[in-house]
């Protein structure tokens, strides 16, 4: 079963990953994420799925450290050892059997935010990859449906799993680590084909025009998918091994009270460290928009110009990865716009924000151009009037005026 102490860990790793997840739906939008909108009602129905999940995991892990404190050790002939389940008292045992339903559905939950974002980017890279465009929305598309069905199919195997045993606690908890480990693997795995062809979507996306601002987007979710799915394959592969020993005859691993301890510990981790990235990648924080300034003065006006449109780029495709990735349309730009005009710097500088100062170190010996950055805004008070000692222009004489006769004489010769 493990110690107690493991199971206080597991708790405490869990209590760990609901305040991340508060901190961060904080931060991302003061909690109006967790509002339903006719835009993001499946997105806002995701988060809320993943807090479920984390909330039941709370409720599982705090039940089975109340049992395993009050039950986990008992004297035999004078002796201090682990009670086996079979000494719990009545209650005791139906308290770990309820843990075990209310652990099943977090676990169900946790794979159904999974497999939806693995579904999801599926659909977006072929959605942006076909010519034209999606001929359908997410929310009407075989991707969707495919989605649904898994889920019913995962739901009904682990509580099928549960229902294999209902008196042998250690069985119990065999067959449902046996299920969900093997589903877990296999999303793992699936979510490794991901992280092999998503660099090549990141080309076929910056080949369609997309701003730097979407190409560094999916950077940063090829990483932390990458890393997310190394703790999914940790966390899975203990869960399952664990399960797999437990319906051996021999079962080394569990009949050791350090091996059982170990790969338990290393399933919560790596459980609370994929939980932990996946609501990252759930709701992607947008630092650009978080770090400018509410107001900017505006001393470069921006002036449209027209600029060559991308090539079969699909632009309800990139519209929804914008959606996905916490882009705003502008960001988007130059596959959203459809007449091809963009903004720059304009050349002229509007008047009344600056005036012109004599610049040092300007090159003020052609007098007849005007010196180079002969025009700087607002130059501070104590450079006004600093000269540079290169300068080659004529100082005025100061004192009463001073003047010079000069004579010339014309010599003339006849010849």
């Amino acid at each position: 079963m493990g110690s107690p102490a493991t199971y206080a860990f597991a708790l405490l790793v869990v209590m760990t990953g609901i305040v991340f997840v508060l901190w961060h739906t904080w931060h991302y939008d003061r909690f109006k994420c967790l509002w339903y909108t006719r835009q993001n009602w499946f997105t806002v129905l995701m988060v809320h799925v993943l807090m479920t999940s984390l909330i039941l995991f709370l409720v599982a892990n705090s039940l089975q450290v109340h049992v395993s404190y009050k039950t986990y050790y008992v004297p035999v002939l004078g002796q201090v050892i682990e009670a086996p389940w079979q000494l719990w008292p009545e209650k005791y045992q139906h308290l770990w059997r309820q843990s075990l339903y209310v652990f099943t559905g977090g676990w169900i939950l946790l794979q159904t935010v999974h497999l939806e974002e693995f579904l999801y980017w599926g659909y977006l890279i072929q959605s942006i990859r076909t010519p034209g465009g999606p001929k359908r929305t997410w929310l009407h598309s075989g991707w969707l449906k495919l989605f649904l069905g898994v889920v019913a199919c995962s739901t009904a195997l682990l509580y099928a799993a549960l229902g294999i045993e209902t008196t042998n606690l250690d069985m119990m908890r065999a067959y449902i680590f046996v299920v969900g480990g093997t589903m877990s693997c296999t999303m793992a795995l699936a979510s490794c084909y991901l992280c092999i062809i998503f660099p090549s979507f990141i080309r076929s996306v910056t080949r369609m025009g997309a701003t730097y601002e979407v190409v560094e987007r999916l950077s940063f979710f090829q990483e932390t998918n990458s890393i997310r799915t190394v703790f999914r394959l940790i966390y899975s592969s203990c869960l399952t091994i664990l399960s797999a020993d437990a319906l051996s005859k021999k079962q080394r691993i569990n009949r050791s009270a350090v091996g059982t301890d170990i790969l338990t510990i290393l399933g919560y981790l790596g459980l609370f460290c994929a939980t932990c990235i996946s609501i990252i990648v759930l709701l992607p924080r947008n630092m650009a928009i978080e770090s400018v300034p509410t107001q900017i003065p505006n001393l470069h006006p921006m002036i449209p110009y027209k600029r060559p449109l991308p090539s079969a780029a699909s632009h309800k495709g990139f519209a929804e990865l914008g959606d996905r990735l916490n882009i705003e349309p502008s960001g988007l730009a130059p596959v959203l716009e459809d007449d091809g005009e963009g903004y720059e710097l304009s050349p002229a500088t509007p008047h009344g924000r600056f005036r012109q100062e004599e610049a040092p170190f300007a090159g003020v010996a052609d007098k007849s151009r005007k010196a180079r950055m002969s025009e700087m805004p607002r130059l501070p008070s104590v450079l006004q009037k600093f000269k540079s000692p290169l300068e080659v222009t004529e100082h005025k004489r100061q004192g009463p005026p001073q003047v010079f006769v000069t004579t010339s004489h014309t010599v003339v010769r006849d010849s």
